[in-house]
């Protein structure tokens, strides 16, 4: 695997180390490249699409330069040790996940709600009609 790769891969399994997906700009991945590499936008997608195709990583979506990615494995094959040397040394962004919760009580609350409006309408339609 080439270099650009590796470190694509790196930064992503960084950013994902507590699992779930993380969203990042193509200039962090640039930032993660080594000094001597390209910092081509191509050639990080390429990078992307070919991890991706070897099951190292999924993209769930791609806009402009932002990815929301995640690391399906936890290191490259010969990257093991390496990987922990890179954990240890560079800062992770905070992945935040959002977990929707609905009781039953406020699916009640809303059941509720909905009943007290569809009787009040139709108590205000027949006191029109019985007027008329």
């Amino acid at each position: 695997m080439d270099v650009i790769s590796r470190a694509v891969f790196n930064k992503i399994a960084l950013s994902c180390k507590d699992g779930g997906y993380a969203i990042i700009d193509g200039a962090e991945f640039a930032d993660a490249l080594p000094e001597g590499e390209r910092r081509a936008a191509g050639e990080i997608e390429g990078a992307l699409k070919a991890l991706q195709k070897q099951g190292y990583i999924d993209i769930k979506y791609a806009r402009g330069d932002m990815y929301c990615v995640a690391a399906l494995k936890a290191a490259l094959p010969d990257e093991q040790k390496e990987n922990e040397k890179t954990q240890n040394s560079a800062a992770c962004p905070t992945v935040v996940e959002v977990k929707q919760k609905f009781s039953k009580i406020a699916a009640a609350a809303y059941a509720a709600a909905a009943f007290l409006g569809g009787a009040a309408g139709s108590a205000i339609v027949c006191a029109i009609f019985a007027a008329v």
